[in-house]
């Protein structure tokens, strides 16, 4: 399992909340963190290094940052995307929707609905007869 990780380093404060809360929940787990989106996309283009149980995790601060990630979409088909968003209103859910996430929520002090998503899609039939 790998989280692939992408925050602006204009949102580094926020950036910074979203590793901690991933670092504490998920210890070992491997992530990789992008802050540029050149960065980003030359991640996603590298196809022959995709690998399905990676999960995209992309915090969009602003709508300009969200209408700048939708040139990515076509980029993104196929993944495991959660989308970290700054505000809920319709337009952005609108948007947001365009990406096919398998999770969307809001900018966070502690993630806790996120971690609590990344559980259920990081569970192995041997996690789940071990809680029974």
């Amino acid at each position: 399992m790998k989280f692939v990780i992408y925050y602006h380093k204009d949102t580094f404060t926020s950036g910074q909340i979203l590793e901690a809360a991933l670092n504490q929940e998920f210890a070992g787990v491997e992530h990789q963190v992008f802050q540029t989106f050149n960065g980003l996309k030359e991640r996603f283009k590298q196809i022959c290094n995709y690998n399905e149980k990676e999960i995209f995790i992309i915090l969009a601060d602003s709508r300009g940052r969200l209408e700048e990630l939708t040139t990515l979409i076509d980029l993104m088909e196929d993944k495991r995307l959660i989308l970290i968003l700054f505000d809920e209103s319709k337009a952005t859910l609108s948007k947001a929707s365009r990406f096919f996430p398998r999770f969307c929520t809001k900018i966070s002090s502690n993630y806790g609905d996120l971690c609590k998503v990344l559980n259920k899609m990081t569970a192995t039939p041997e996690n789940i007869i071990n809680k029974l």
